[in-house]
């Protein structure tokens, strides 16, 4: 039991220190454990009935689920975080990104551009959804719905939805997902 606790401990100190809440030892697990927030969110806020979460391989995309109605969904996950503020905390400074007006919009702007034009495996699939999630701590659930709410991202090729995840909100006692709208 302690040589578990000592291996526990030495990962989390090890591990990336800014904006962590999603971090784990493997980019699978990361990805599956935020597709699995996505989904349990996504199905209580729209009734979707997603279900079926596996790891895709090859990717992209990350994961592939079924919807109710039986149709598969591919899931592509990314990261919006500040890579500055995760250098410099990893060399021991103290940092805290502060998104100014426009900021978030631009980031995700060019991350849905960058998954629009990967060539998905494993398909057909009926949807193409992009889950874009965050842990900045400086990122508030208000500010982001502001700046999101009113943008407008696309017209794609192939994403038919797009999201942005939030790490754990005790205020909300959820992880609160955002639908970003896009140009038909």
């Amino acid at each position: 039991m302690r040589d578990e606790l000592k291996r526990a401990i030495e990962f989390l100190n090890a591990g990336r220190q800014y904006a962590s809440f999603f971090e784990g030892p493997a980019k699978e697990r990361k990805e599956r454990a935020v597709a699995e927030e996505f989904i349990a969110s996504l199905n209580a806020d729209s009734g979707l009935g997603l279900s079926n979460l596996q790891l895709q391989r090859p990717d992209p995309p990350d994961l592939t689920c079924i919807s109710a109605r039986g149709e598969r969904v591919a899931i592509e996950v990314a990261e919006v975080v500040c890579e500055e503020a995760v250098r410099r905390t990893a060399h021991g400074e103290e940092v805290l990104r502060v998104w100014r007006s426009g900021e978030l919009s631009s980031s995700v702007t060019a991350l849905l551009r960058r998954k629009d034009e990967k060539t998905f495996h494993g398909g057909p699939f009926e949807q193409i959804f992009v889950c874009l999630f965050t842990d900045e701590p400086m990122l508030t659930l208000e500010s982001a719905r502001a700046e999101l709410d009113g943008a407008r991202f696309g017209a794609f090729k192939q994403i038919t939805g797009a999201f942005f995840l939030f790490s754990y909100q005790a205020s909300t006692q959820s992880f609160p997902v955002i639908k970003l709208a896009h140009h038909a």
